[in-house]
Parts: structure tokens; C-alpha cells; sequence
């Protein structure tokens, strides 16, 4: 597997240096030469492995997988994503305005894509900004909810939520496709981290960069207890619950 981050229009060229990466168990770099090769050879590879199905025997797919900067076209795919995914089936949000929120933010947001389909993404949202949108406004009456069942963590979400005087609050998206590879994450996690640092010093105008400048993440995760655990613990069989990691996001 091979991933490219291709040119983003949020990153100055010596953030680059991440600009290809190899990842497989054998980590070997895929030369320009061995691309063209590959290139010239598709349609007796393509032969080699209907040759390959049919005898039963395994063949090696070589795919490269690209990074790029959120789009408006990139919509209706982050939101077939957004529904599938645990987080939008948890808690009921609209995964349709938070698709157009995610697809829209070209400061903080990194596409993996394939072919031209796009495999998942990774992206932050701030809070405060968007919770006059009705689908990050659900996520902000979840957060101070009984859903959240750590009663000093409630009260401490709804102090940094409050909509005067709370902080600037950004929430992690990431959805995927469950044959996309798992090693793409470390990559996709340190493409947001570039981001973040890249928003809170370059975004544009000053009010954007702002809300871009996030001091605390915060991650919902949904957690699936069994019926006898539930009973038990005094649940209903399922509870969604939050996780947040504090500190600036200035690059550092």
C-alpha cells in the first residue's frame, strides 16, 4: 500500500515533508520507474488475476491511497459514511449537516481516498462556531445529557460548552470503510495534526482562525453493554460515552 498527500492548498511546502509515505509489511518504497511499469503492464495483470482467481490461488493488489483537502463534491460520500458509521446510528445526529459542515471546512480536514472513492476521513469541528447548526446542537445536548453517566465530567462538558465564556471546543469526525487499512490511521492522525497547527497560525480571516484554535478535543464513542451488564449497572443496554484530550493545538 502506498499513501500520497497530495498538494493542499492549507500547507506551505516544508509541510510536505509527509508528502509519501509506504506502509506494508514489507515497507518498500514503489519507485517512479516500477510505476510506469505497472502502468504499461495493467491489462496483463488484470489477465493474471483472473488467471490467479481461477486457479484459487491469492494475488497481491498493489493500491495507492491519496490525502487531500476537503470539498463540496466530497458531500454526499462523507454522509453515506457519517449514517453508516457508530456515531450518527448512537446518537441520531444528522449526518447530512455534519457531512456539509465536514466537506466545507478546508482549513481542518483530510479526505483518504482511492481510485476516486473515498475510503474515510478525519476532520474537527468547533463547537462553539456551528451550535446554532441543529445537527452539532444535538451533539452539544448530548454531551450534557445523563448520556454522559460521570457526573463531574457532565458538569465540566457543560462549563466548556456554555455559550458565553466557555471554551473553544472542537469535535473529532472519522468515519471509515471497513476494508480500508489500518495502517492509513497514523498518517490520517498526523495529516489533522499538520492541520491544526497550520488553521490556528494561517486560517483566514481572523475570526476563523480562531475557532479553529482548539483547546480541547473531544471524541464520542459508543459503547454497547449486554443485557445483564445494563441490569446490572442500572443501564438500558447501551450508553454513549465521551472521552476529551485537553491542550492548544498551535502545531506543537
Amino acid at each position: 500500500l502506498r499513501t500520497t498527500t497530495m498538494p493542499r492548498r492549507k500547507r506551505p511546502a516544508e509541510a510536505e515533508a509527509m508528502a509519501e509515505a509506504v506502509v506494508g509489511s514489507n515497507d518498500e518504497e514503489v519507485s517512479d520507474g516500477e510505476d510506469e511499469a505497472e502502468d504499461s503492464g495493467d491489462s496483463s495483470d488484470e489477465a493474471d488475476l483472473e488467471m490467479a482467481q481461477a486457479d484459487g490461488a491469492e494475488k497481491e493488489l498493489q493500491v495507492e491511497f491519496i490525502f487531500t483537502d476537503p470539498a463540496e463534491e466530497d458531500t454526499p460520500y462523507v454522509r453515506s459514511l457519517l449514517a453508516g458509521g457508530s456515531l450518527c446510528t448512537a446518537t441520531g445526529a444528522d449526518a447530512a449537516g455534519l457531512a456539509a459542515t465536514v466537506a466545507n471546512q478546508v482549513e481542518v480536514g483530510t479526505m483518504i481516498k482511492a481510485d476516486g472513492a473515498l475510503f474515510g476521513f478525519l476532520s474537527a469541528v468547533s463547537l462553539q462556531r456551528h451550535r446554532a447548526d441543529p445537527s452539532v446542537g444535538r451533539l452539544i445536548s448530548l454531551l450534557g445529557s445523563d448520556r454522559v453517566e460521570d457526573g463531574p465530567l457532565r458538569q465540566r462538558l457543560a462549563g466548556l460548552l456554555a455559550p458565553s465564556g466557555g471554551a473553544n471546543v472542537g469535535l473529532l469526525l472519522s468515519e471509515r470503510m471497513v476494508n480500508t487499512p489500518v495502517q492509513l490511521v497514523p498518517h490520517a492522525v498526523e495529516s489533522l495534526h499538520l492541520d491544526l497547527g497550520w488553521a490556528a497560525a494561517n486560517a483566514e480571516p481572523a475570526a476563523e482562525r480562531a475557532s479553529l484554535t482548539f483547546e480541547w478535543l473531544v471524541l464520542l464513542a459508543h459503547v454497547t453493554l449486554d443485557a445483564q451488564a445494563g441490569a446490572e449497572s442500572g443501564g438500558a443496554g447501551g450508553s454513549g460515552g465521551a472521552g476529551g484530550s485537553g491542550g492548544g493545538s498551535g502545531g506543537g
